[in-house]
């Protein structure tokens, strides 16, 4: 067989497996995009979805208060919303464009999981090659709590989406030997939209850092002087990138600080961690049912195991070449400088505007300046220690590496960190997920060196994938069901029907969503009744397990009517009371 012979089967190989990666992301895609729009409408909206602005609200007794423009927006959310503003800006420009129906409030999620689905494959073929690049999008593509994030008007699948982008631009800026100042930018970009996103992307952030000092290739220790050879101008242009991509980001943290609030997020415990990492909450407990929806002890231990097992075999993964470079020239020294001031004067200002915190926050300013010390650092890390691969540590282990630091690390760490702050809400660590799914990925093809058996394994992770789909198909999405009740109630309203609420309450208030215009009473309750002796009441509460009647000022203002009406949704009642009829 001649050399031309080979070349052509050689291209007719590669051919053939283009095509066959290009068919299994279609299939992902396709599926990813099924599985999200199949039930996007139903659920209710909860009450954090409401605060997505452009909802036409009732404005004086809602909360949030209806949000229609841009600078009463920006203004209510630095102040009242603990949340990073991004989102809801973005969402904003969204809801004025599209609407607010439940299918354009929650279809950015399945945009946002369009670009994830991509994005995964071409970090794990970049790591582990592409037949683990395909699963990995496939198992995201197939992930039911994912899924269910999807289908929901919150910030954070934009979130992983946004990490996912970050982490591989980040990657190829590793590879490029020369500026890409392009993918520079797209990556500054990545990094500013996602700490304005989702507040875990801080730590997402430092891994990168982190990272970056680890395996970046070493300054010459006998290159001249120490003080020669570290600064702004001397540093690796990626340290100088990443210092740029905090700086233009700092100001996202002031407002962290001024909206952290104590309880946000349940307290640190054991199953916590178990329901992460048994393939990152595939199938986490959900207590807004009615029963709680869970696995049994045995089938969540079970999961754990095979989630464990995947993923210390994705150790002995082959992983594929690719070298590190530093390229030149560096970037100005005044940027980052200038980018430094600005920033810092962009953080005095919003200090001078905050109703509370005002020390801390201005204390805060000096960020973007201690940022410049990042390229310093890098350099000096780079000067006095020596780099990370030896002769058994090599190019390929180093992705993966960012892989276990991001997949695994960071959430223990911010498991740690939960006993001091509020950060343990099982969404937010949706930006690490991806990174787990890509290593359990690599642990099913390569446990085992039979084909069969390879096989097998990896038709058992996606047949328990596909089984979380149902699973997740289960949670209600809001624990009140306020679709349901106001479908109820509305064929049977008069227009001169009152209904009694609570003021400025944010549990009512994705009520008003579904009835907008009403006689609604949030004060003075027995007033009302007196100027309206003849009106009908209803009455609307969100009972609970704890509370299955909800007795307060309302109520007791009624002990004359009559009852003759009754709804009940999931934690949602309603209740029709008239006037006694005079004997």
């Amino acid at each position: 067989m001649t050399s031309s012979d080979n070349e052509h089967i050689l291209f007719i190989r590669r051919e053939y497996r283009t095509q066959a990666v290009l068919c299994a992301l279609g299939i992902a895609l396709v599926l990813a995009v099924i599985l999200r729009l199949w039930g996007i409408e139903p659920r209710s909206l909860s009450h954090p979805e409401i605060y997505v602005p452009g909802i036409n609200l009732v404005p004086g007794i809602s909360e949030p208060p209806p949000r229609h423009g841009f600078a009463e927006t920006l203004w209510w959310h630095f102040h009242d919303e603990p949340h990073p503003m991004g989102w809801y800006m973005a969402m904003l420009g969204w809801t004025k464009t599209f609407g607010t129906s439940h299918f354009a409030l929650r279809v950015p999620g399945v945009l946002f999981t369009l670009g994830s689905i991509p994005l995964i494959f071409l970090i794990a073929r970049s790591v582990f090659g592409s037949t683990i690049g395909c699963l990995s999008a496939l198992l995201l593509s197939l992930h039911g709590f994912h899924v269910f994030w999807s289908q929901m008007a919150r910030m954070y699948v934009a979130g992983a989406f946004l990490s996912l982008l970050a982490t591989w631009l980040l990657l190829r800026l590793f590879r490029t030997p020369r500026p890409r100042p392009w993918i520079e930018i797209a990556y500054i970009a990545a990094v500013l939209a996602g700490v304005l996103t989702v507040e875990l992307f801080w730590p997402l952030i430092l891994i990168h850092l982190f990272w970056a000092a680890l395996v970046l290739p070493r300054t010459d220790v006998t290159s001249g002087p120490l003080l020669h050879r570290i600064g702004l101008r001397q540093a690796p242009r990626l340290f100088q990138v990443q210092a740029l991509a905090f700086i233009l980001s700092a100001p996202a943290l002031t407002h962290a600080v001024y909206r952290a609030r104590k309880g946000a997020a349940a307290d640190p415990s054991p199953d916590f961690l178990s329901e992460y990492f048994s393939f990152g909450f595939l199938f986490a407990k959900d207590e807004f049912t009615i029963p709680s929806l869970q696995l049994g002890s045995i089938w969540t231990w079970l999961l754990l195991a095979f989630a464990l097992v995947l993923l210390a075999a994705s150790l002995k993964a082959p992983k594929r070449e690719a070298p590190i470079y530093t390229p030149d020239p560096k970037i100005p020294a005044w940027v980052l400088g200038l980018a430094a001031f600005c920033s810092a004067c962009f953080m005095v200002w919003l200090a001078s505007i905050a109703h509370r915190r005002t020390e801390a926050l201005m204390m805060m300013s000096i960020l973007p300046v201690l940022a410049l010390l990042i390229p310093v650092l890098g350099g000096l890390w780079g000067a006095l220690i020596p780099r990370l691969p030896s002769d058994t540590l090599h190019y390929p282990q180093e992705r993966t590496l960012l892989l276990w630091l991001l997949a695994v690390v960071a959430p223990l760490i911010l498991f740690v960190a939960s006993y001091a702050v509020s950060i343990l809400a099982p969404r937010a660590f949706l930006i690490f997920v991806p990174y787990l799914l890509i290593l359990c990925a690599a642990g099913a093809v390569w446990l085992f060196q039979n084909s069969f058996l390879r096989l097998t394994l990896t038709g058992l992770c996606v047949l328990v994938f596909v089984a979380s789909i149902p699973y997740a198909t289960q949670k209600p999405g809001s624990p009140n069901n306020y679709q349901g009740i106001a479908q109820a109630m509305l064929p049977e309203m008069l227009p001169d029907d009152l209904v009694f609420l609570r003021d400025l309450d944010w549990i009512d208030t994705p009520l008003f969503y579904y009835i907008n215009e009403a006689n609604f009473i949030v004060s003075d309750h027995e007033a009302a009744l007196r100027n309206n002796p003849e009106a009908r009441v209803w009455l609307i509460t969100w009972p609970h397990e704890e509370m299955p009647v909800i007795t307060d000022a309302r109520r007791e203002a009624l002990s004359g009517y009559e009852k003759t009406l009754e709804f009940e949704k999931l934690r949602a009642h309603a209740e029709l009371f008239e006037p006694r009829a005079k004997p």
